[in-house]
């Protein structure tokens, strides 16, 4: 581009070196940042859906359901599935 003089390098080892503290000025400025502050626990999502497999070792059968979750609101829906036997089928 015209106007722009060339980028200069610093050739050998002063050069290593100044790079490499230009990288921990960079690493330790990063980290600071992240100090600010006390501190906090994670947090669980205000709503979430999942699903449940209850095996019931006994009779050898599983019950499904699906799971859902307002924390808002505090509700919780449990939908229970239900599998219709059919004969000859895997």
């Amino acid at each position: 581009m015209p106007g722009r003089a060339p980028l200069r390098t610093v050739p050998g080892a002063l050069g290593a070196w100044l790079l490499g503290g230009l990288w921990a000025w960079t690493l330790c400025g990063l980290c600071g940042l992240g100090a600010v502050g006390a501190p906090r626990p994670c947090q669980a999502p205000q709503q979430w859906e999942g699903r449940q497999v209850m095996y019931q070792q006994s009779s050898g059968r599983n019950s499904r359901a699906l799971l859902s979750y307002d924390g808002l609101n505090q509700r919780v829906r449990v939908l229970d599935e239900r599998k219709a036997l059919i004969p000859c089928k895997r």
